[in-house]
């Protein structure tokens, strides 16, 4: 049996040697001492805590002796989730709660962070999961212009590299919104960071297609909503609760104000991939044919559309966007001498351009 003696102080040097010693004594982590393992790794995360705000040299002896490398072997030996579990947990609120910007460099610099981050934890355990994702979170709640290179693998100036982003993005449409929050916020703490070469790694394909994916489902979004709305309507089903419909202008509005939060982040090539992607997938394909009586893939409702482009317009507040839209909505199909007029560069001929006197359109 392991036993802890507190004759020593609780939050000291002493009481850091003592468990790091007996942690170096296990080699295999199993049924028998890993209620020892887990008490130990969650009273080094008290300690590293305490000893940020309160004594300096606690952190010194962290570093001196390597602990986070005793941490990833511990991981390494080690495949009972309770232990993994308080070892996410560790790095976790080590991570979130440490102040001193020397303390947070030396974690973030070190080789084992990326192997915690990489490494295939079994998410069918749906705690390892919430604590996996608050370990991601808490490292990009650190991030700036000095730590994120730290995280990223960098070429001739270019990123090649970044598995904090990475493996977060694989679970950006997961089923749980908690889950979904928490990496929205993770992608914005990468991208206010404002570091040029990480903004072109993230821009690029294959992690542009993150944005495509959330544009794809934007448009689900607004296709269920016309469903819902329709099926309200009808006398036969008036049993659909208004909340379905209210819920699911929630959701939409919730994407909206995601995509506004990206495209305010300060990278042109996301705000210009995000605008031109609605358009396309979007505004020109399904609202617009809807408000102008066309012929569409899918017809949504005139009300709908309508309040699907003006809450567009009003939560993306996008210039460019918006000047598009106008150009669009007020252009004139029938004009028998629209072909002959040249168009401007976002694609559409005003009805000023084309009607220059009466005796072109009426």
């Amino acid at each position: 049996m392991w036993l802890f003696w507190r004759t020593r102080n609780r939050f000291s040097v002493e009481e850091l040697r003592y468990l790091t010693d007996q942690l170096q004594k296990v080699h295999v982590v199993n049924e028998a001492n890993q209620d020892f393992v887990i008490e130990a790794l969650r009273s080094i995360a008290e300690l590293m805590i305490y000893g940020d705000q309160h004594d300096p040299s606690i952190f010194e002896y962290f570093m001196e002796k390597q602990i986070m490398g005793e941490f990833a072997r511990i991981l390494r030996i080690s495949n009972l989730s309770r232990v993994l579990l308080q070892l996410l947990q560790t790095m976790g609120i080590m991570i979130q709660n440490l102040r001193d910007e020397h303390s947070v460099h030396y974690i973030l610099s070190s080789e084992h962070i990326n192997f915690f981050i990489t490494y295939p934890f079994d998410f069918r355990i749906d705690e390892m999961l919430s604590y996996y994702i608050s370990f991601l979170r808490a490292i990009s709640g650190k991030l700036n212009k000095d730590t994120i290179s730290l995280l990223a693998k960098t070429e001739d100036d270019e990123v090649t590299s970044f598995p904090l982003y990475v493996e977060a993005l694989k679970f950006a449409f997961h089923q749980g919104s908690m889950i979904r929050v928490a990496i929205r916020t993770l992608t914005l703490n990468v991208y206010h960071v404002g570091d040029e070469s990480v903004n072109r790694f993230v821009s690029r394909v294959p992690l542009s297609d993150y944005f495509s994916h959330m544009i794809q489902h934007f448009q689900k979004q607004c296709i269920d909503l016309d469903k819902l709305v329709a099926r309200s309507s009808r006398v036969a089903d008036s049993s659909l609760p208004v909340s379905c419909v209210e819920d699911a202008i929630v959701q939409i509005e919730d994407t909206l104000y995601s995509f506004s939060d990206v495209m305010s982040s300060g990278i042109p090539d996301l705000e210009r991939f995000i605008t031109d992607n609605i358009l396309q997938a979007l505004v020109f394909r399904l609202l617009l044919p809807s408000l102008q009586r066309q012929s569409a893939d899918l017809d949504l409702s005139v009300t709908t559309s309508m309040y699907l482009l003006c809450c567009i317009l009003h939560i993306l507040k996008n210039k460019d966007m918006a000047s598009t839209v106008a150009a669009a909505l007020f252009h004139q199909p029938d004009c028998p001498d629209e072909t002959k007029q040249g168009t401007p560069p976002n694609g559409y001929t005003s009805e000023h351009d084309n009607c220059r006197s009466e005796n072109h359109c009426t």
